[in-house]
């Protein structure tokens, strides 16, 4: 597949040495959970993807994706590149997309499915998977692209994938959609830092939010 003269046969090539060379390493130590992340990190690690994404530097994406990965999910190297790939060309091809958009579903729902079974969780990949797909095409969509109907959105997958309430989490949700807000307000040259602060906010918030929450 070539998306706008990237070819995905190089981040295939780049994800297969992660595979082969990560054949006998352990996933890194510590507990398996979707609960358990450190949200400064995870916050930093979203903004370069985000940059990445809009500055189509499809390498880099995957790169930040395989160390996201790999830090927040615990995954084995092998894992973290073979799901990075599914993640790195699913919204790779949605950003060249302008309708038909479903086509990003089965990478989406790979990328979950392997979450749910890594993690011993309960959710529904596919739900997910729709729930997510639902918010990235609201931001496209005017009259559906505030920041209080984005953030609803992002709050139902939270739900799903988090198997918590949705109001629990909402908060978290509006703030991460406060920040993709404002990148789309100042796609010239786009407030990094400001939007960086909003997602530590909401990673912040939403960790808080699921520590309430029984398992």
């Amino acid at each position: 597949m070539k998306v706008k003269g990237f070819t995905w046969i190089g981040v295939a090539a780049v994800c297969a040495l992660v595979f082969v060379a990560a054949l006998a390493v352990t996933p890194p130590r510590g507990p398996r959970s979707m609960r358990r992340f450190d949200p400064d990190r995870l916050a930093a690690l979203e903004v370069g993807m985000w940059r990445a994404y809009y500055a189509k530097q499809r390498v880099r994406l995957f790169a930040l994706l395989v160390t996201t990965l790999r830090e927040q999910y615990r995954y084995s190297w092998a894992v973290a590149g073979r799901e990075a790939f599914h993640l790195a060309r699913a919204a790779a091809t949605f950003g060249d997309l302008r309708g038909g958009y479903e086509v990003v579903l089965p990478d989406l729902e790979r990328a979950y499915g392997t979450a749910k079974s890594w993690m011993h969780a309960g959710f529904d990949p596919a739900a997910v998977a729709h729930a997510e797909l639902a918010w990235w095409v609201a931001r496209r969509a005017p009259g559906e692209n505030s920041p209080e109907h984005v953030g609803a959105l992002i709050a139902d997958e939270y739900a799903l994938l988090y198997e918590a309430p949705a109001g629990v989490v909402a908060e978290a949700a509006r703030l991460r959609a406060e920040a993709a807000a404002l990148r789309d307000a100042q796609q010239r040259s786009p407030d990094w830092d400001t939007i960086g602060l909003l997602l530590q906010r909401s990673y912040r918030e939403l960790l808080a939010a699921l520590s309430v929450v029984n398992v």
